[in-house]
């Protein structure tokens, strides 16, 4: 198979995929072809070791985000009557649209809230000295002290027991945190590809705007490089 032959059926193979994945799967496969035959393989050997055209497709339809995928999959070819449509249907589409919108935006502000009533009762009970020294001066001024000092070590024990919760309060602020990122990494897999972790920020650039993953029986086939003893000839 040329390099042609294998372009158009991986072409016809992705289908309704969108038109960008498409564009962006085979100038990647043109590209890695061509570097093969750079290496010394013929453009044949070189097709034939990417691996059949249907697990490729499959492959990249696997990494497409579900709504530009589910997108394409409704594109009529039409675009008349993908307007219909869409305004025939939009009762529909967008009340759910709106209500998925409205539901991660009211989960990513829960979990600030959360953060922000955690950190909110700790300064309370850091700060309670102070309603303690205003509550002896009180008492003090009326000529009963007693009540005045024991408002006073409670809010000291108050205090120490926020001091000693602002650690907790930190790594469970660090833990939603995350649960923030994660939730917002999810949400924008649905619409882009993203994938890595988070702690590697150049490796996700890499792999949300690069082409789609080399299969495993290409990085398996060894370049003429590989093959040539040292020296670089073949011995007769």
């Amino acid at each position: 198979m040329t390099k042609q032959e294998f372009l158009s059926e991986l072409e016809r193979a992705l289908g309704k995929l969108p038109h960008a994945e498409v564009e962006q799967a085979l100038a990647f496969y043109d590209e890695a072809i061509s570097d093969r035959m750079e290496d010394g393989l013929s453009e044949a050997e070189a097709v034939a070791g990417l691996g059949p055209v249907d697990e490729i497709a499959a492959q990249i339809a696997a990494e497409t985000p579900p709504i530009p995928r589910a997108i394409a999959r409704a594109n009529t070819g039409s675009r008349t009557l993908n307007i219909v449509l869409l305004a025939v249907f939009s009762p529909i589409w967008v009340p759910v649209a709106l209500a998925l919108a409205a539901a991660a935006l009211a989960v990513y502000i829960a979990i600030w809230a959360v953060i922000a009533a955690l950190w909110a009762v700790d300064a309370v009970l850091v700060l309670m000295p102070f309603a303690g020294i205003a509550a002896l001066a009180s008492t003090l001024g009326g000529g009963m002290p007693l009540p005045g000092v024991f408002v006073l070590g409670l809010s000291l024990v108050s205090s120490g027991f926020g001091l000693v919760a602002s650690f907790a309060v930190f790594w469970a602020s660090r833990l939603l945190f995350r649960a923030t990122r994660a939730f917002a990494r999810w949400v924008a897999s649905l619409f882009v590809r993203v994938s890595g972790t988070d702690d590697d920020d150049t490796s996700n650039r890499a792999k949300t705007h690069g082409g789609p993953s080399m299969p495993a029986a290409v990085e398996s086939v060894p370049s003429v490089h590989d093959t040539l003893p040292e020296g670089g000839v073949h011995n007769a």
